[in-house]
Formats: C-alpha cells, sequence, structure tokens
C-alpha cells in the first residue's frame, strides 16, 4: 500500500521521453486554462494535455501533468486554482487507469471515460467550491449559473453540483475529443515509444 503512494517511487519509474512529455502536456493545458479564464468563457479546457499523457504514459505521469498546471495556472492567472490541484490529480488518476485498462481502445471505453472524468470532476471541484470558496469561486462564468439555481432552488449544495455537473460534462467532452483527435493524428512510431494501452 505505501508503495502505491510513495510518488519519489513513481517519478524515478518515469522514462525521460515520459519526463519531457510532461512539461509539453502543461503548455498545452495553460494555453486553454488561460484562454477561458482570460475570456471568462464557461469551460476550463485545461486537461487537453493531462488527457494526452494518461493515454500514452499512465496514470501517474498524467496526474503529475493535472498538478504542475493548477500550479502554473494559480501563478500566470488566479490563485483560485491552487485548491483545485487535488481535482485535478484524482481526474488525472480515474483517466489514467481507465486508459491503463483498454477503455480508450474503442468508442465505449471512451465515453465511458469520459463520464468518469466528469463525474469525479463534479464531486471533488464541488466540494473545493463549497468548503474552500463558499459556494462560487468566479474563475468562470459558472458561477453565474450556481447563483441562478440557487435563486430557484433556496439550496447551495444541490446549486453548485448542477452547475459544476453541466460544466463538466461540456468541457471534459471538448478536452476528450480533442485530445482523442490530437493522439489519433500522432505517428505510430512515436505512439510505439510510450505505452501500449491505445494498441
Amino acid at each position: 500500500m505505501r508503495r502505491i503512494f510513495n510518488l519519489n517511487s513513481k517519478i524515478s519509474r518515469m522514462s525521460t521521453k515520459t519526463l519531457v512529455l510532461i512539461p509539453i502536456a502543461v503548455g498545452i493545458n495553460l494555453i486553454g486554462g488561460t484562454l477561458c479564464t482570460t475570456l471568462k468563457l464557461p469551460l476550463f479546457l485545461d486537461m487537453i494535455g493531462t488527457i494526452i499523457v494518461a493515454c500514452l504514459a499512465g496514470p501517474w505521469s498524467a496526474a503529475m501533468s493535472g498538478v504542475l498546471t493548477n500550479i502554473f495556472l494559480a501563478v500566470v492567472a488566479s490563485p483560485v486554482y491552487l485548491p483545485y490541484a487535488v481535482v485535478s490529480f484524482l481526474c488525472s488518476l480515474v483517466t489514467g487507469y481507465l486508459v491503463k485498462w483498454g477503455a480508450f481502445r474503442n468508442k465505449a471505453g471512451i465515453v465511458l471515460t469520459w463520464l468518469s472524468c466528469a463525474l469525479t470532476n463534479t464531486i471533488s471541484a464541488s466540494l473545493v467550491t463549497l468548503y474552500v470558496y463558499g459556494g462560487a469561486s468566479g474563475v468562470n462564468s459558472t458561477s453565474v449559473l450556481t447563483v441562478t439555481l440557487l435563486a430557484t432552488t433556496k439550496k447551495i449544495f444541490i446549486s453548485v453540483i448542477s452547475s459544476s455537473m453541466i460544466e463538466n460534462m461540456i468541457d471534459k467532452g471538448v478536452v476528450f475529443i480533442i485530445a482523442f483527435l490530437i493522439i489519433d493524428k500522432l505517428p505510430r512510431h512515436f505512439l510505439n515509444q510510450y505505452a501500449t494501452n491505445l494498441k
């Protein structure tokens, strides 16, 4: 059990190719995340690179990409992103392990991975939003939807989790489509250098 959570062990077992891939993924995530924050879009698009890493290099490499993305977004965009690093960590592991178990080899598996990632993000992000930010982080226009639902339901938990679910179903759907299209265009000889989870 201790070995599973030994981060140093996970990092030391990563190949040089994987370690090079992580900053590239973080860069892709930052472009999407910063763009959405700047334009106040009701999306995040900050997991595209993480999904690609999950497919190529596995769950723990993806988790590192996700956490680093949140740290950098907290620096370059808004400190609000920092507590959501745990959300990225959990979503990366869920996605990475589903890919590792072969879920990305067919359309049904991709849909299952998308839904699992969206559900994980909805629950964990809602808890952060509720207990860290009191129900609204203000990082994008989703807060407007939360306030609208709150005016109708009068229940903060239902309002936050409902707006988060709507947002994540759309956001993760777009993210998975973009990530899939990028992976699909990668040369086979490049894919062969990484994990065989897509074969």
